[in-house]
């Protein structure tokens, strides 16, 4: 690509050539030319088929950079009447940061402003004030209740201070219930001590045996070596010597 391509872009157009033109003039006048011509093909080639079909191809490349500019340029009324929308209906949830909130209001009103449809910043302030939540209502009333006028930085330092106090205040705090600790130490100590008697223990026991099974018999109540049965499998086996004798 020729490295002098922007020169039409760049530089006036020079004179047609004539009888008095120097070798100079033919020169300029031959490399301007050609760099418009390329400069055509690079644009043409970066078009889709929609736009380049739409737009009538002129000789040069700055009127050809002016036609297309023409199809995608909005007019300063209806850019206006969308910038003044977005102004006037910009809102603050709550969440986030309200000092971002207050400068995207303020940058909304700079545009508004190159295109003479802005506002001064005592509104901006009355804006940007209306545009919070509930939470910042206090704030509204001071500011109304008041001869002095915010600057937009005081606007802004008020705001950022006022969200910092809402957060702290809506964070719970966490008590520590010190009865609920030694609720249960203290309970234990009024509750009567139980008395141990001679039928608490028989009972206790009584059911302690009846879970006890026997291996022999499968039987609950007893254990193997206290198995009737069992005593007397081992006799017949042979195995109780003392138990046959006595039984004999």
């Amino acid at each position: 690509m020729h490295q002098n391509m922007d020169l039409c872009l760049t530089d006036e157009q020079p004179y047609e050539l004539d009888g008095e033109s120097t070798e100079d003039d033919k020169k300029a006048y031959k490399d301007w030319h050609r760099a418009n011509k390329m400069a055509k093909n690079v644009i043409r080639s970066t078009m889709s088929d929609t736009v380049r079909g739409c737009i009538e191809e002129p000789e040069y490349a700055v009127d050809f950079l002016e036609a297309i500019a023409q199809k995608f340029r909005e007019s300063d009324k209806a850019e206006g009447a969308r910038l003044s929308r977005k102004f006037n209906d910009l809102k603050f949830s709550g969440n986030g940061s309200v000092r971002t909130h207050i400068m995207e209001l303020i940058d909304i009103n700079n545009k508004l402003r190159e295109l003479y449809m802005g506002v001064n910043d005592a509104q901006v302030v009355h804006v940007a004030l209306e545009s919070l939540p509930n939470a910042y209502s206090h704030l509204r009333t001071t500011y109304n209740a008041q001869k002095e006028k915010w600057t937009l930085n005081e606007l802004i330092s008020i705001c950022v201070d006022e969200q910092e106090r809402i957060k702290k205040e809506s964070t719970p705090t966490t008590t520590v219930n010190l009865m609920g600790k030694n609720k249960g130490k203290y309970q234990n100590k009024l509750k009567p001590k139980k008395t141990i008697t001679k039928a608490t223990t028989e009972k206790a026991a009584a059911g302690k045996l009846l879970k006890i099974k026997c291996y022999f018999c499968k039987k609950y109540g007893h254990m193997k070596k206290q198995c009737e049965g069992f005593k007397k499998w081992m006799i017949k086996k042979g195995f109780n010597k003392e138990e046959s004798s006595k039984e004999a």
